[in-house]
């Protein structure tokens, strides 16, 4: 065979494995900082999302993890009542709804929660649901790193969400773990199917 032949092979081999290549790259690229489809696993944001419900979390703007560096490109923006993917205990992924912002004022009473001294008003739930939220003193706390432990009345610092289950009862949130920085936060619900 001719160096010329050869040369000939060897670019046509790449002119059909880079388009493939490309393809997987731009798939890669796309799940690490645009977007990514999730199942949903437990009961703690019952009844808005259900075991086994399938959603779309957009992560443009939060950081990315990719092995032990994370990356991040702009800060995302969060309001109240946006649902998030975040890391939860021991970096286990978890979906939890964002109740207070920095610099709320949060106070646990009587079962619920207050911000700002008000209630929530959390028109996402069905009509009926109970969102009792008991009293930090009644559930067991969780040392993790990064975390800002947290009492029953406070106030949350710059850079720090308070996040809880739509579940109050069966959820594992801010009230076993503490507020949650931004940098723990990996993106918000965009699509629910």
């Amino acid at each position: 065979m001719k160096n010329s032949e050869k040369k000939s092979k060897i670019r046509q081999t790449i002119l059909k494995v880079f388009p493939i290549f490309l393809s997987l790259f731009t798939i890669l690229l796309m799940r690490i900082f645009l977007f990514q489809i999730y199942f949903i696993s437990g009961y703690s944001m019952s009844p808005s999302y259900k075991e086994g419900d399938l959603i779309l979390v957009t992560k443009w703007g939060f950081p990315a993890r990719i092995g032990k560096w994370e990356v991040s490109f702009l800060e995302g923006r969060v309001s109240r009542f946006d649902v998030l993917v975040l890391d939860g205990i021991e970096e286990e992924l978890s979906l939890k709804r964002v109740v207070g912002l920095p610099g709320d004022y949060f106070r646990f009473e009587n079962d619920r929660i207050l911000i700002n001294d008000g209630p929530l008003q959390e028109t996402f739930l069905k009509p009926g649901f109970k969102t009792i939220a008991p009293s930090l003193s009644m559930i067991p706390m969780t040392a993790v790193k990064g975390n800002v432990p947290i009492g029953d009345v406070g106030r949350i610092p710059p850079g720090y969400f308070l996040v809880l289950g739509d579940n109050r009862e069966y959820s594992t949130d801010s009230r076993n773990y503490g507020l949650i920085p931004f940098q723990k936060l990996r993106g918000k619900v965009w699509l629910f199917l």
